[in-house]
């Protein structure tokens, strides 16, 4: 369900598309359009390419653009010059660092010995994410800035609806958190609870345990949530033919709490999940 209203405000759910610039020289930093990355040499075959939902003032964007998104009309293209200030900060001199290069070598991406370092190329140490600015005498300047810190930047973006569905919010929220929301199952049960089935590839996945800690408070914090259950399924093989009422009837054995195939987090009445860490914003 979408709502046309004329102007935004903070905790508004919308849809947009963007492409973002350096103001200077043009380069392209981002995009929800295919053919702009390619026409610009940034595909990313790997990348989804269409618009993003984002809750307007929640810091899921750089602050330029949330502050600017208050000012938006539905349908309407703004463009908008953000300062570095309001975008990815200012260049620290003190980010740049030089490691030798078999440091560097000894990284994962680099030990089966058919890739090696470049410049320009994006490598992780430490949890940091750094950019290779320059190889020399068995050495390799790394800059750990952000990629586009001490840039002004140009966004060219449109909000294309808003969004006033609870089922799409909760979507919205797990693709904003998680980067993707497909193959997530919901269901709402009343106002205050809603239990979500997780896919596969989250079992899996290390980051998920913080992802999670993340919905959880933004869905107590945007949608009022009093109870949250992530739910795991581990089905076998032979039952996958079976009908969808004994998969229910599975289920609700699980939520007795009779076995250990699946496995729920629920909060309420929990003590009060501590706040993660702060988001950073993205594009």
């Amino acid at each position: 369900m979408f709502r046309q209203v004329l102007s935004m405000k903070e905790g508004d759910f919308v849809r947009m598309e963007y492409d973002a610039f350096v103001k200077e020289t043009g380069q392209l930093v981002d995009t929800t359009h295919e053919e702009v990355a390619k026409e610009h040499d940034l595909y990313n075959e790997r990348a989804r390419y269409a618009p993003i939902t984002v809750i307007v003032g929640a810091a899921q964007v750089i602050k330029g653009l949330d502050q600017d998104l208050l000012q938006a009309e539905i349908g309407k293209e703004r463009e908008v010059e953000i300062d570095q200030k309001d975008a990815y900060g200012e260049r620290d001199p003190k980010l740049v660092e030089v490691l030798p290069m078999q440091k560097v070598l000894s990284l994962p991406e680099f030990r089966k010995g058919d890739r090696y370092p470049t410049e320009g190329m994006e490598i992780q140490l430490n949890n940091r994410v750094g950019t290779i600015s320059r190889i020399f005498a068995g050495r390799v300047r790394v800059d750990f800035n952000n990629r586009w810190a001490g840039k002004t930047l140009v966004y060219k973006y449109t909000v294309n609806s808003s969004i006033d569905d609870v089922e799409e919010r909760i979507m919205g929220i797990i693709e904003s958190d998680f980067g993707r929301s497909d193959e997530f199952l919901v269901a709402l049960e009343g106002e205050e609870q809603v239990d979500i089935v997780l896919p596969d590839m989250v079992k899996l996945d290390s980051s998920w345990m913080m992802t999670k800690f993340r919905l959880v408070s933004d869905m107590r914090k945007y949608l009022g949530f009093k109870k949250i259950r992530f739910i795991e399924e581990y089905v076998k093989k032979d039952d996958a033919e079976h009908d969808h009422d004994h998969d229910h009837d599975h289920d609700h054995d699980h939520d007795e709490g009779s076995g250990d195939e699946a496995s729920e987090t629920e909060a309420k009445n929990e003590p009060e999940i501590s706040e993660p860490p702060e988001k950073e914003a993205q594009n």
